[in-house]
């Protein structure tokens, strides 16, 4: 990869499983559209040989002709039987990491999927250890530089950066260059925060009128604050009354623990240590209900850092319908509903974004347009242990993804310029502090 844009349906999958068995009837049935030709043409040969003037005709071009439709058919045949074996290899990857998200909290769903992982595997038996070798290689890329840095120069700078908290954290997944996919950086079907709402105190900080929406994953992320609010929310009010809203969540502000500000070191430990609310998630649902946001309106959420799991657990478990999370150097992978679009953007060499969440699932979660775009950011510069983690560098990928010309990039600027239909876009910004 070594700085090089990947584009994923997530995971270890690079397109969806449904989409690429289309494609495999579809050739199915060209290869039959190529045979019935080849008959035909050979057909039209042999009536051609019996008439009298059937030297007027070129027949060994038509014999080859029918031959060529022939053989075309056969490879469309092969190339049909192995887009459909990669379906099902890409079904099962899909199928095991959402059994896997199921198991923790569901596990009579999980269980419910394993009728359908034996079809898989009785239908071709080769289908096993080509999800084994398609998972392996992405378990191999996944943290491509993270460790071209010595992890003990890494610790140290977290340490000395970043407080005292985060390097705990990081040597909980972090050993012997090894990172370990632990319970911590991933969040199951059914997960959500326990304990009591910490205190928070929200005030606005400014309001203003804005000229529609972000169409395009750059200015979807330039939208996240970055001054004194720690949240922007926009409330988008259509022509018929009704109304949803974006919220733009920023990362961890303060690098201490127990300070007046909710984005701490604090509240990074309460949601992915102990998976507790945190005074930054209480904030968030404070201001989204002092934007006008009622339980069931629709919520999406763009969200750097820390923020991805605010975005992450209110999508799975908040009050609100969330149809799509845009999350960048999320510290959690999310298990999200077939329903929810997931955008995530994760440099391999982040030692928050990646590490923390052990290079997310290697089966990919949420709707089938969901996207996951990777790259190598830092190239090993280790007087800047957390440069790939940085919002610049991510802000970077965005705009490398937007230029890519990738066909689920346009498909999401183009759903992003459909909902850009609201008469008005008031966007509020809030600041929350710990009383």
């Amino acid at each position: 990869m070594s700085g090089e844009l990947n584009i994923t349906a997530g995971g270890a999958v690079s397109v969806d499983s449904e989409a690429f068995r289309a494609v495999g009837v579809r050739l199915e049935s060209v290869a039959e559209q190529l045979s019935r030709a080849g008959e035909l043409v050979g057909r039209a040969r042999h009536t051609l040989v019996q008439l009298a003037e059937s030297s007027r005709f070129r027949l060994s071009e038509i014999w080859a002709c029918a031959a060529r439709l022939q053989q075309l058919a056969v490879e469309a045949t092969d190339d049909a039987t192995g887009t459909q074996i990669m379906a099902d290899v890409f079904e099962l990857v899909e199928l095991r990491a959402e059994q896997q998200a199921l198991a923790v909290n569901q596990p009579r769903a999980a269980f419910a999927l394993q009728p359908r992982i034996e079809a898989l595997l009785q239908a071709y038996p080769q289908t096993e250890n080509m999800a084994t070798t398609l998972v392996a290689g992405w378990s191999t890329d996944r943290f491509e530089g993270l460790f071209e840095q010595p992890i003990d120069q890494l610790l140290l700078a977290s340490g000395v950066t970043y407080g005292g908290l985060l390097p705990i954290m990081l040597s909980a997944v972090i050993s012997d260059k090894v990172v370990s996919a632990t319970s911590k950086g991933s969040l199951p079907f059914g997960a959500s925060l326990q304990g009591e709402a910490p205190p928070v105190h929200v005030s606005e900080s400014s309001r203003k009128l804005v000229d529609g929406g972000p169409r395009t994953l750059t200015e979807a992320l330039e939208r996240i604050p970055k001054e004194d609010a720690q949240i922007r929310i926009e409330k988008r009010t259509y022509a018929d009354g009704s109304a949803d809203f974006i919220a733009y969540l920023d990362g961890t502000r303060s690098f201490l623990s127990g300070t007046e500000q909710p984005w701490d070191m604090g509240s990074n430990w309460d949601m992915y240590v102990d998976q507790e609310r945190a005074a930054s998630y209480e904030a968030t649902m404070k201001a989204l209900e002092m934007a006008g946001a009622e339980p069931g309106d629709r919520v999406d959420f763009v969200a750097y850092s820390q923020a991805g799991m605010i975005a992450d657990h209110a999508a799975m478990s908040g009050p609100y319908e969330t149809k799509m999370v845009v999350s960048v150097g999320n510290p959690v992978q999310p298990s999200l509903g077939a329903d929810q679009t997931l955008v995530e953007l994760r440099h391999t060499d982040d030692p928050v974004g990646t590490a923390l969440s052990a290079g997310g699932s290697f089966g990919g979660t949420g709707a089938s347009d969901s996207i996951t775009i990777t790259r190598e950011a830092a190239h090993g510069l280790v007087e800047s242990s957390f440069h790939a983690h940085l919002f610049d560098k991510y802000l970077e990928t965005a705009q490398m993804a937007d230029a890519s010309g990738d066909v689920r990039i346009e498909a999401l600027q183009k759903t992003l310029a459909d909902r850009d239909t609201a008469v008005t876009v008031e966007q509020v910004d809030y600041v929350a502090k710990r009383p």
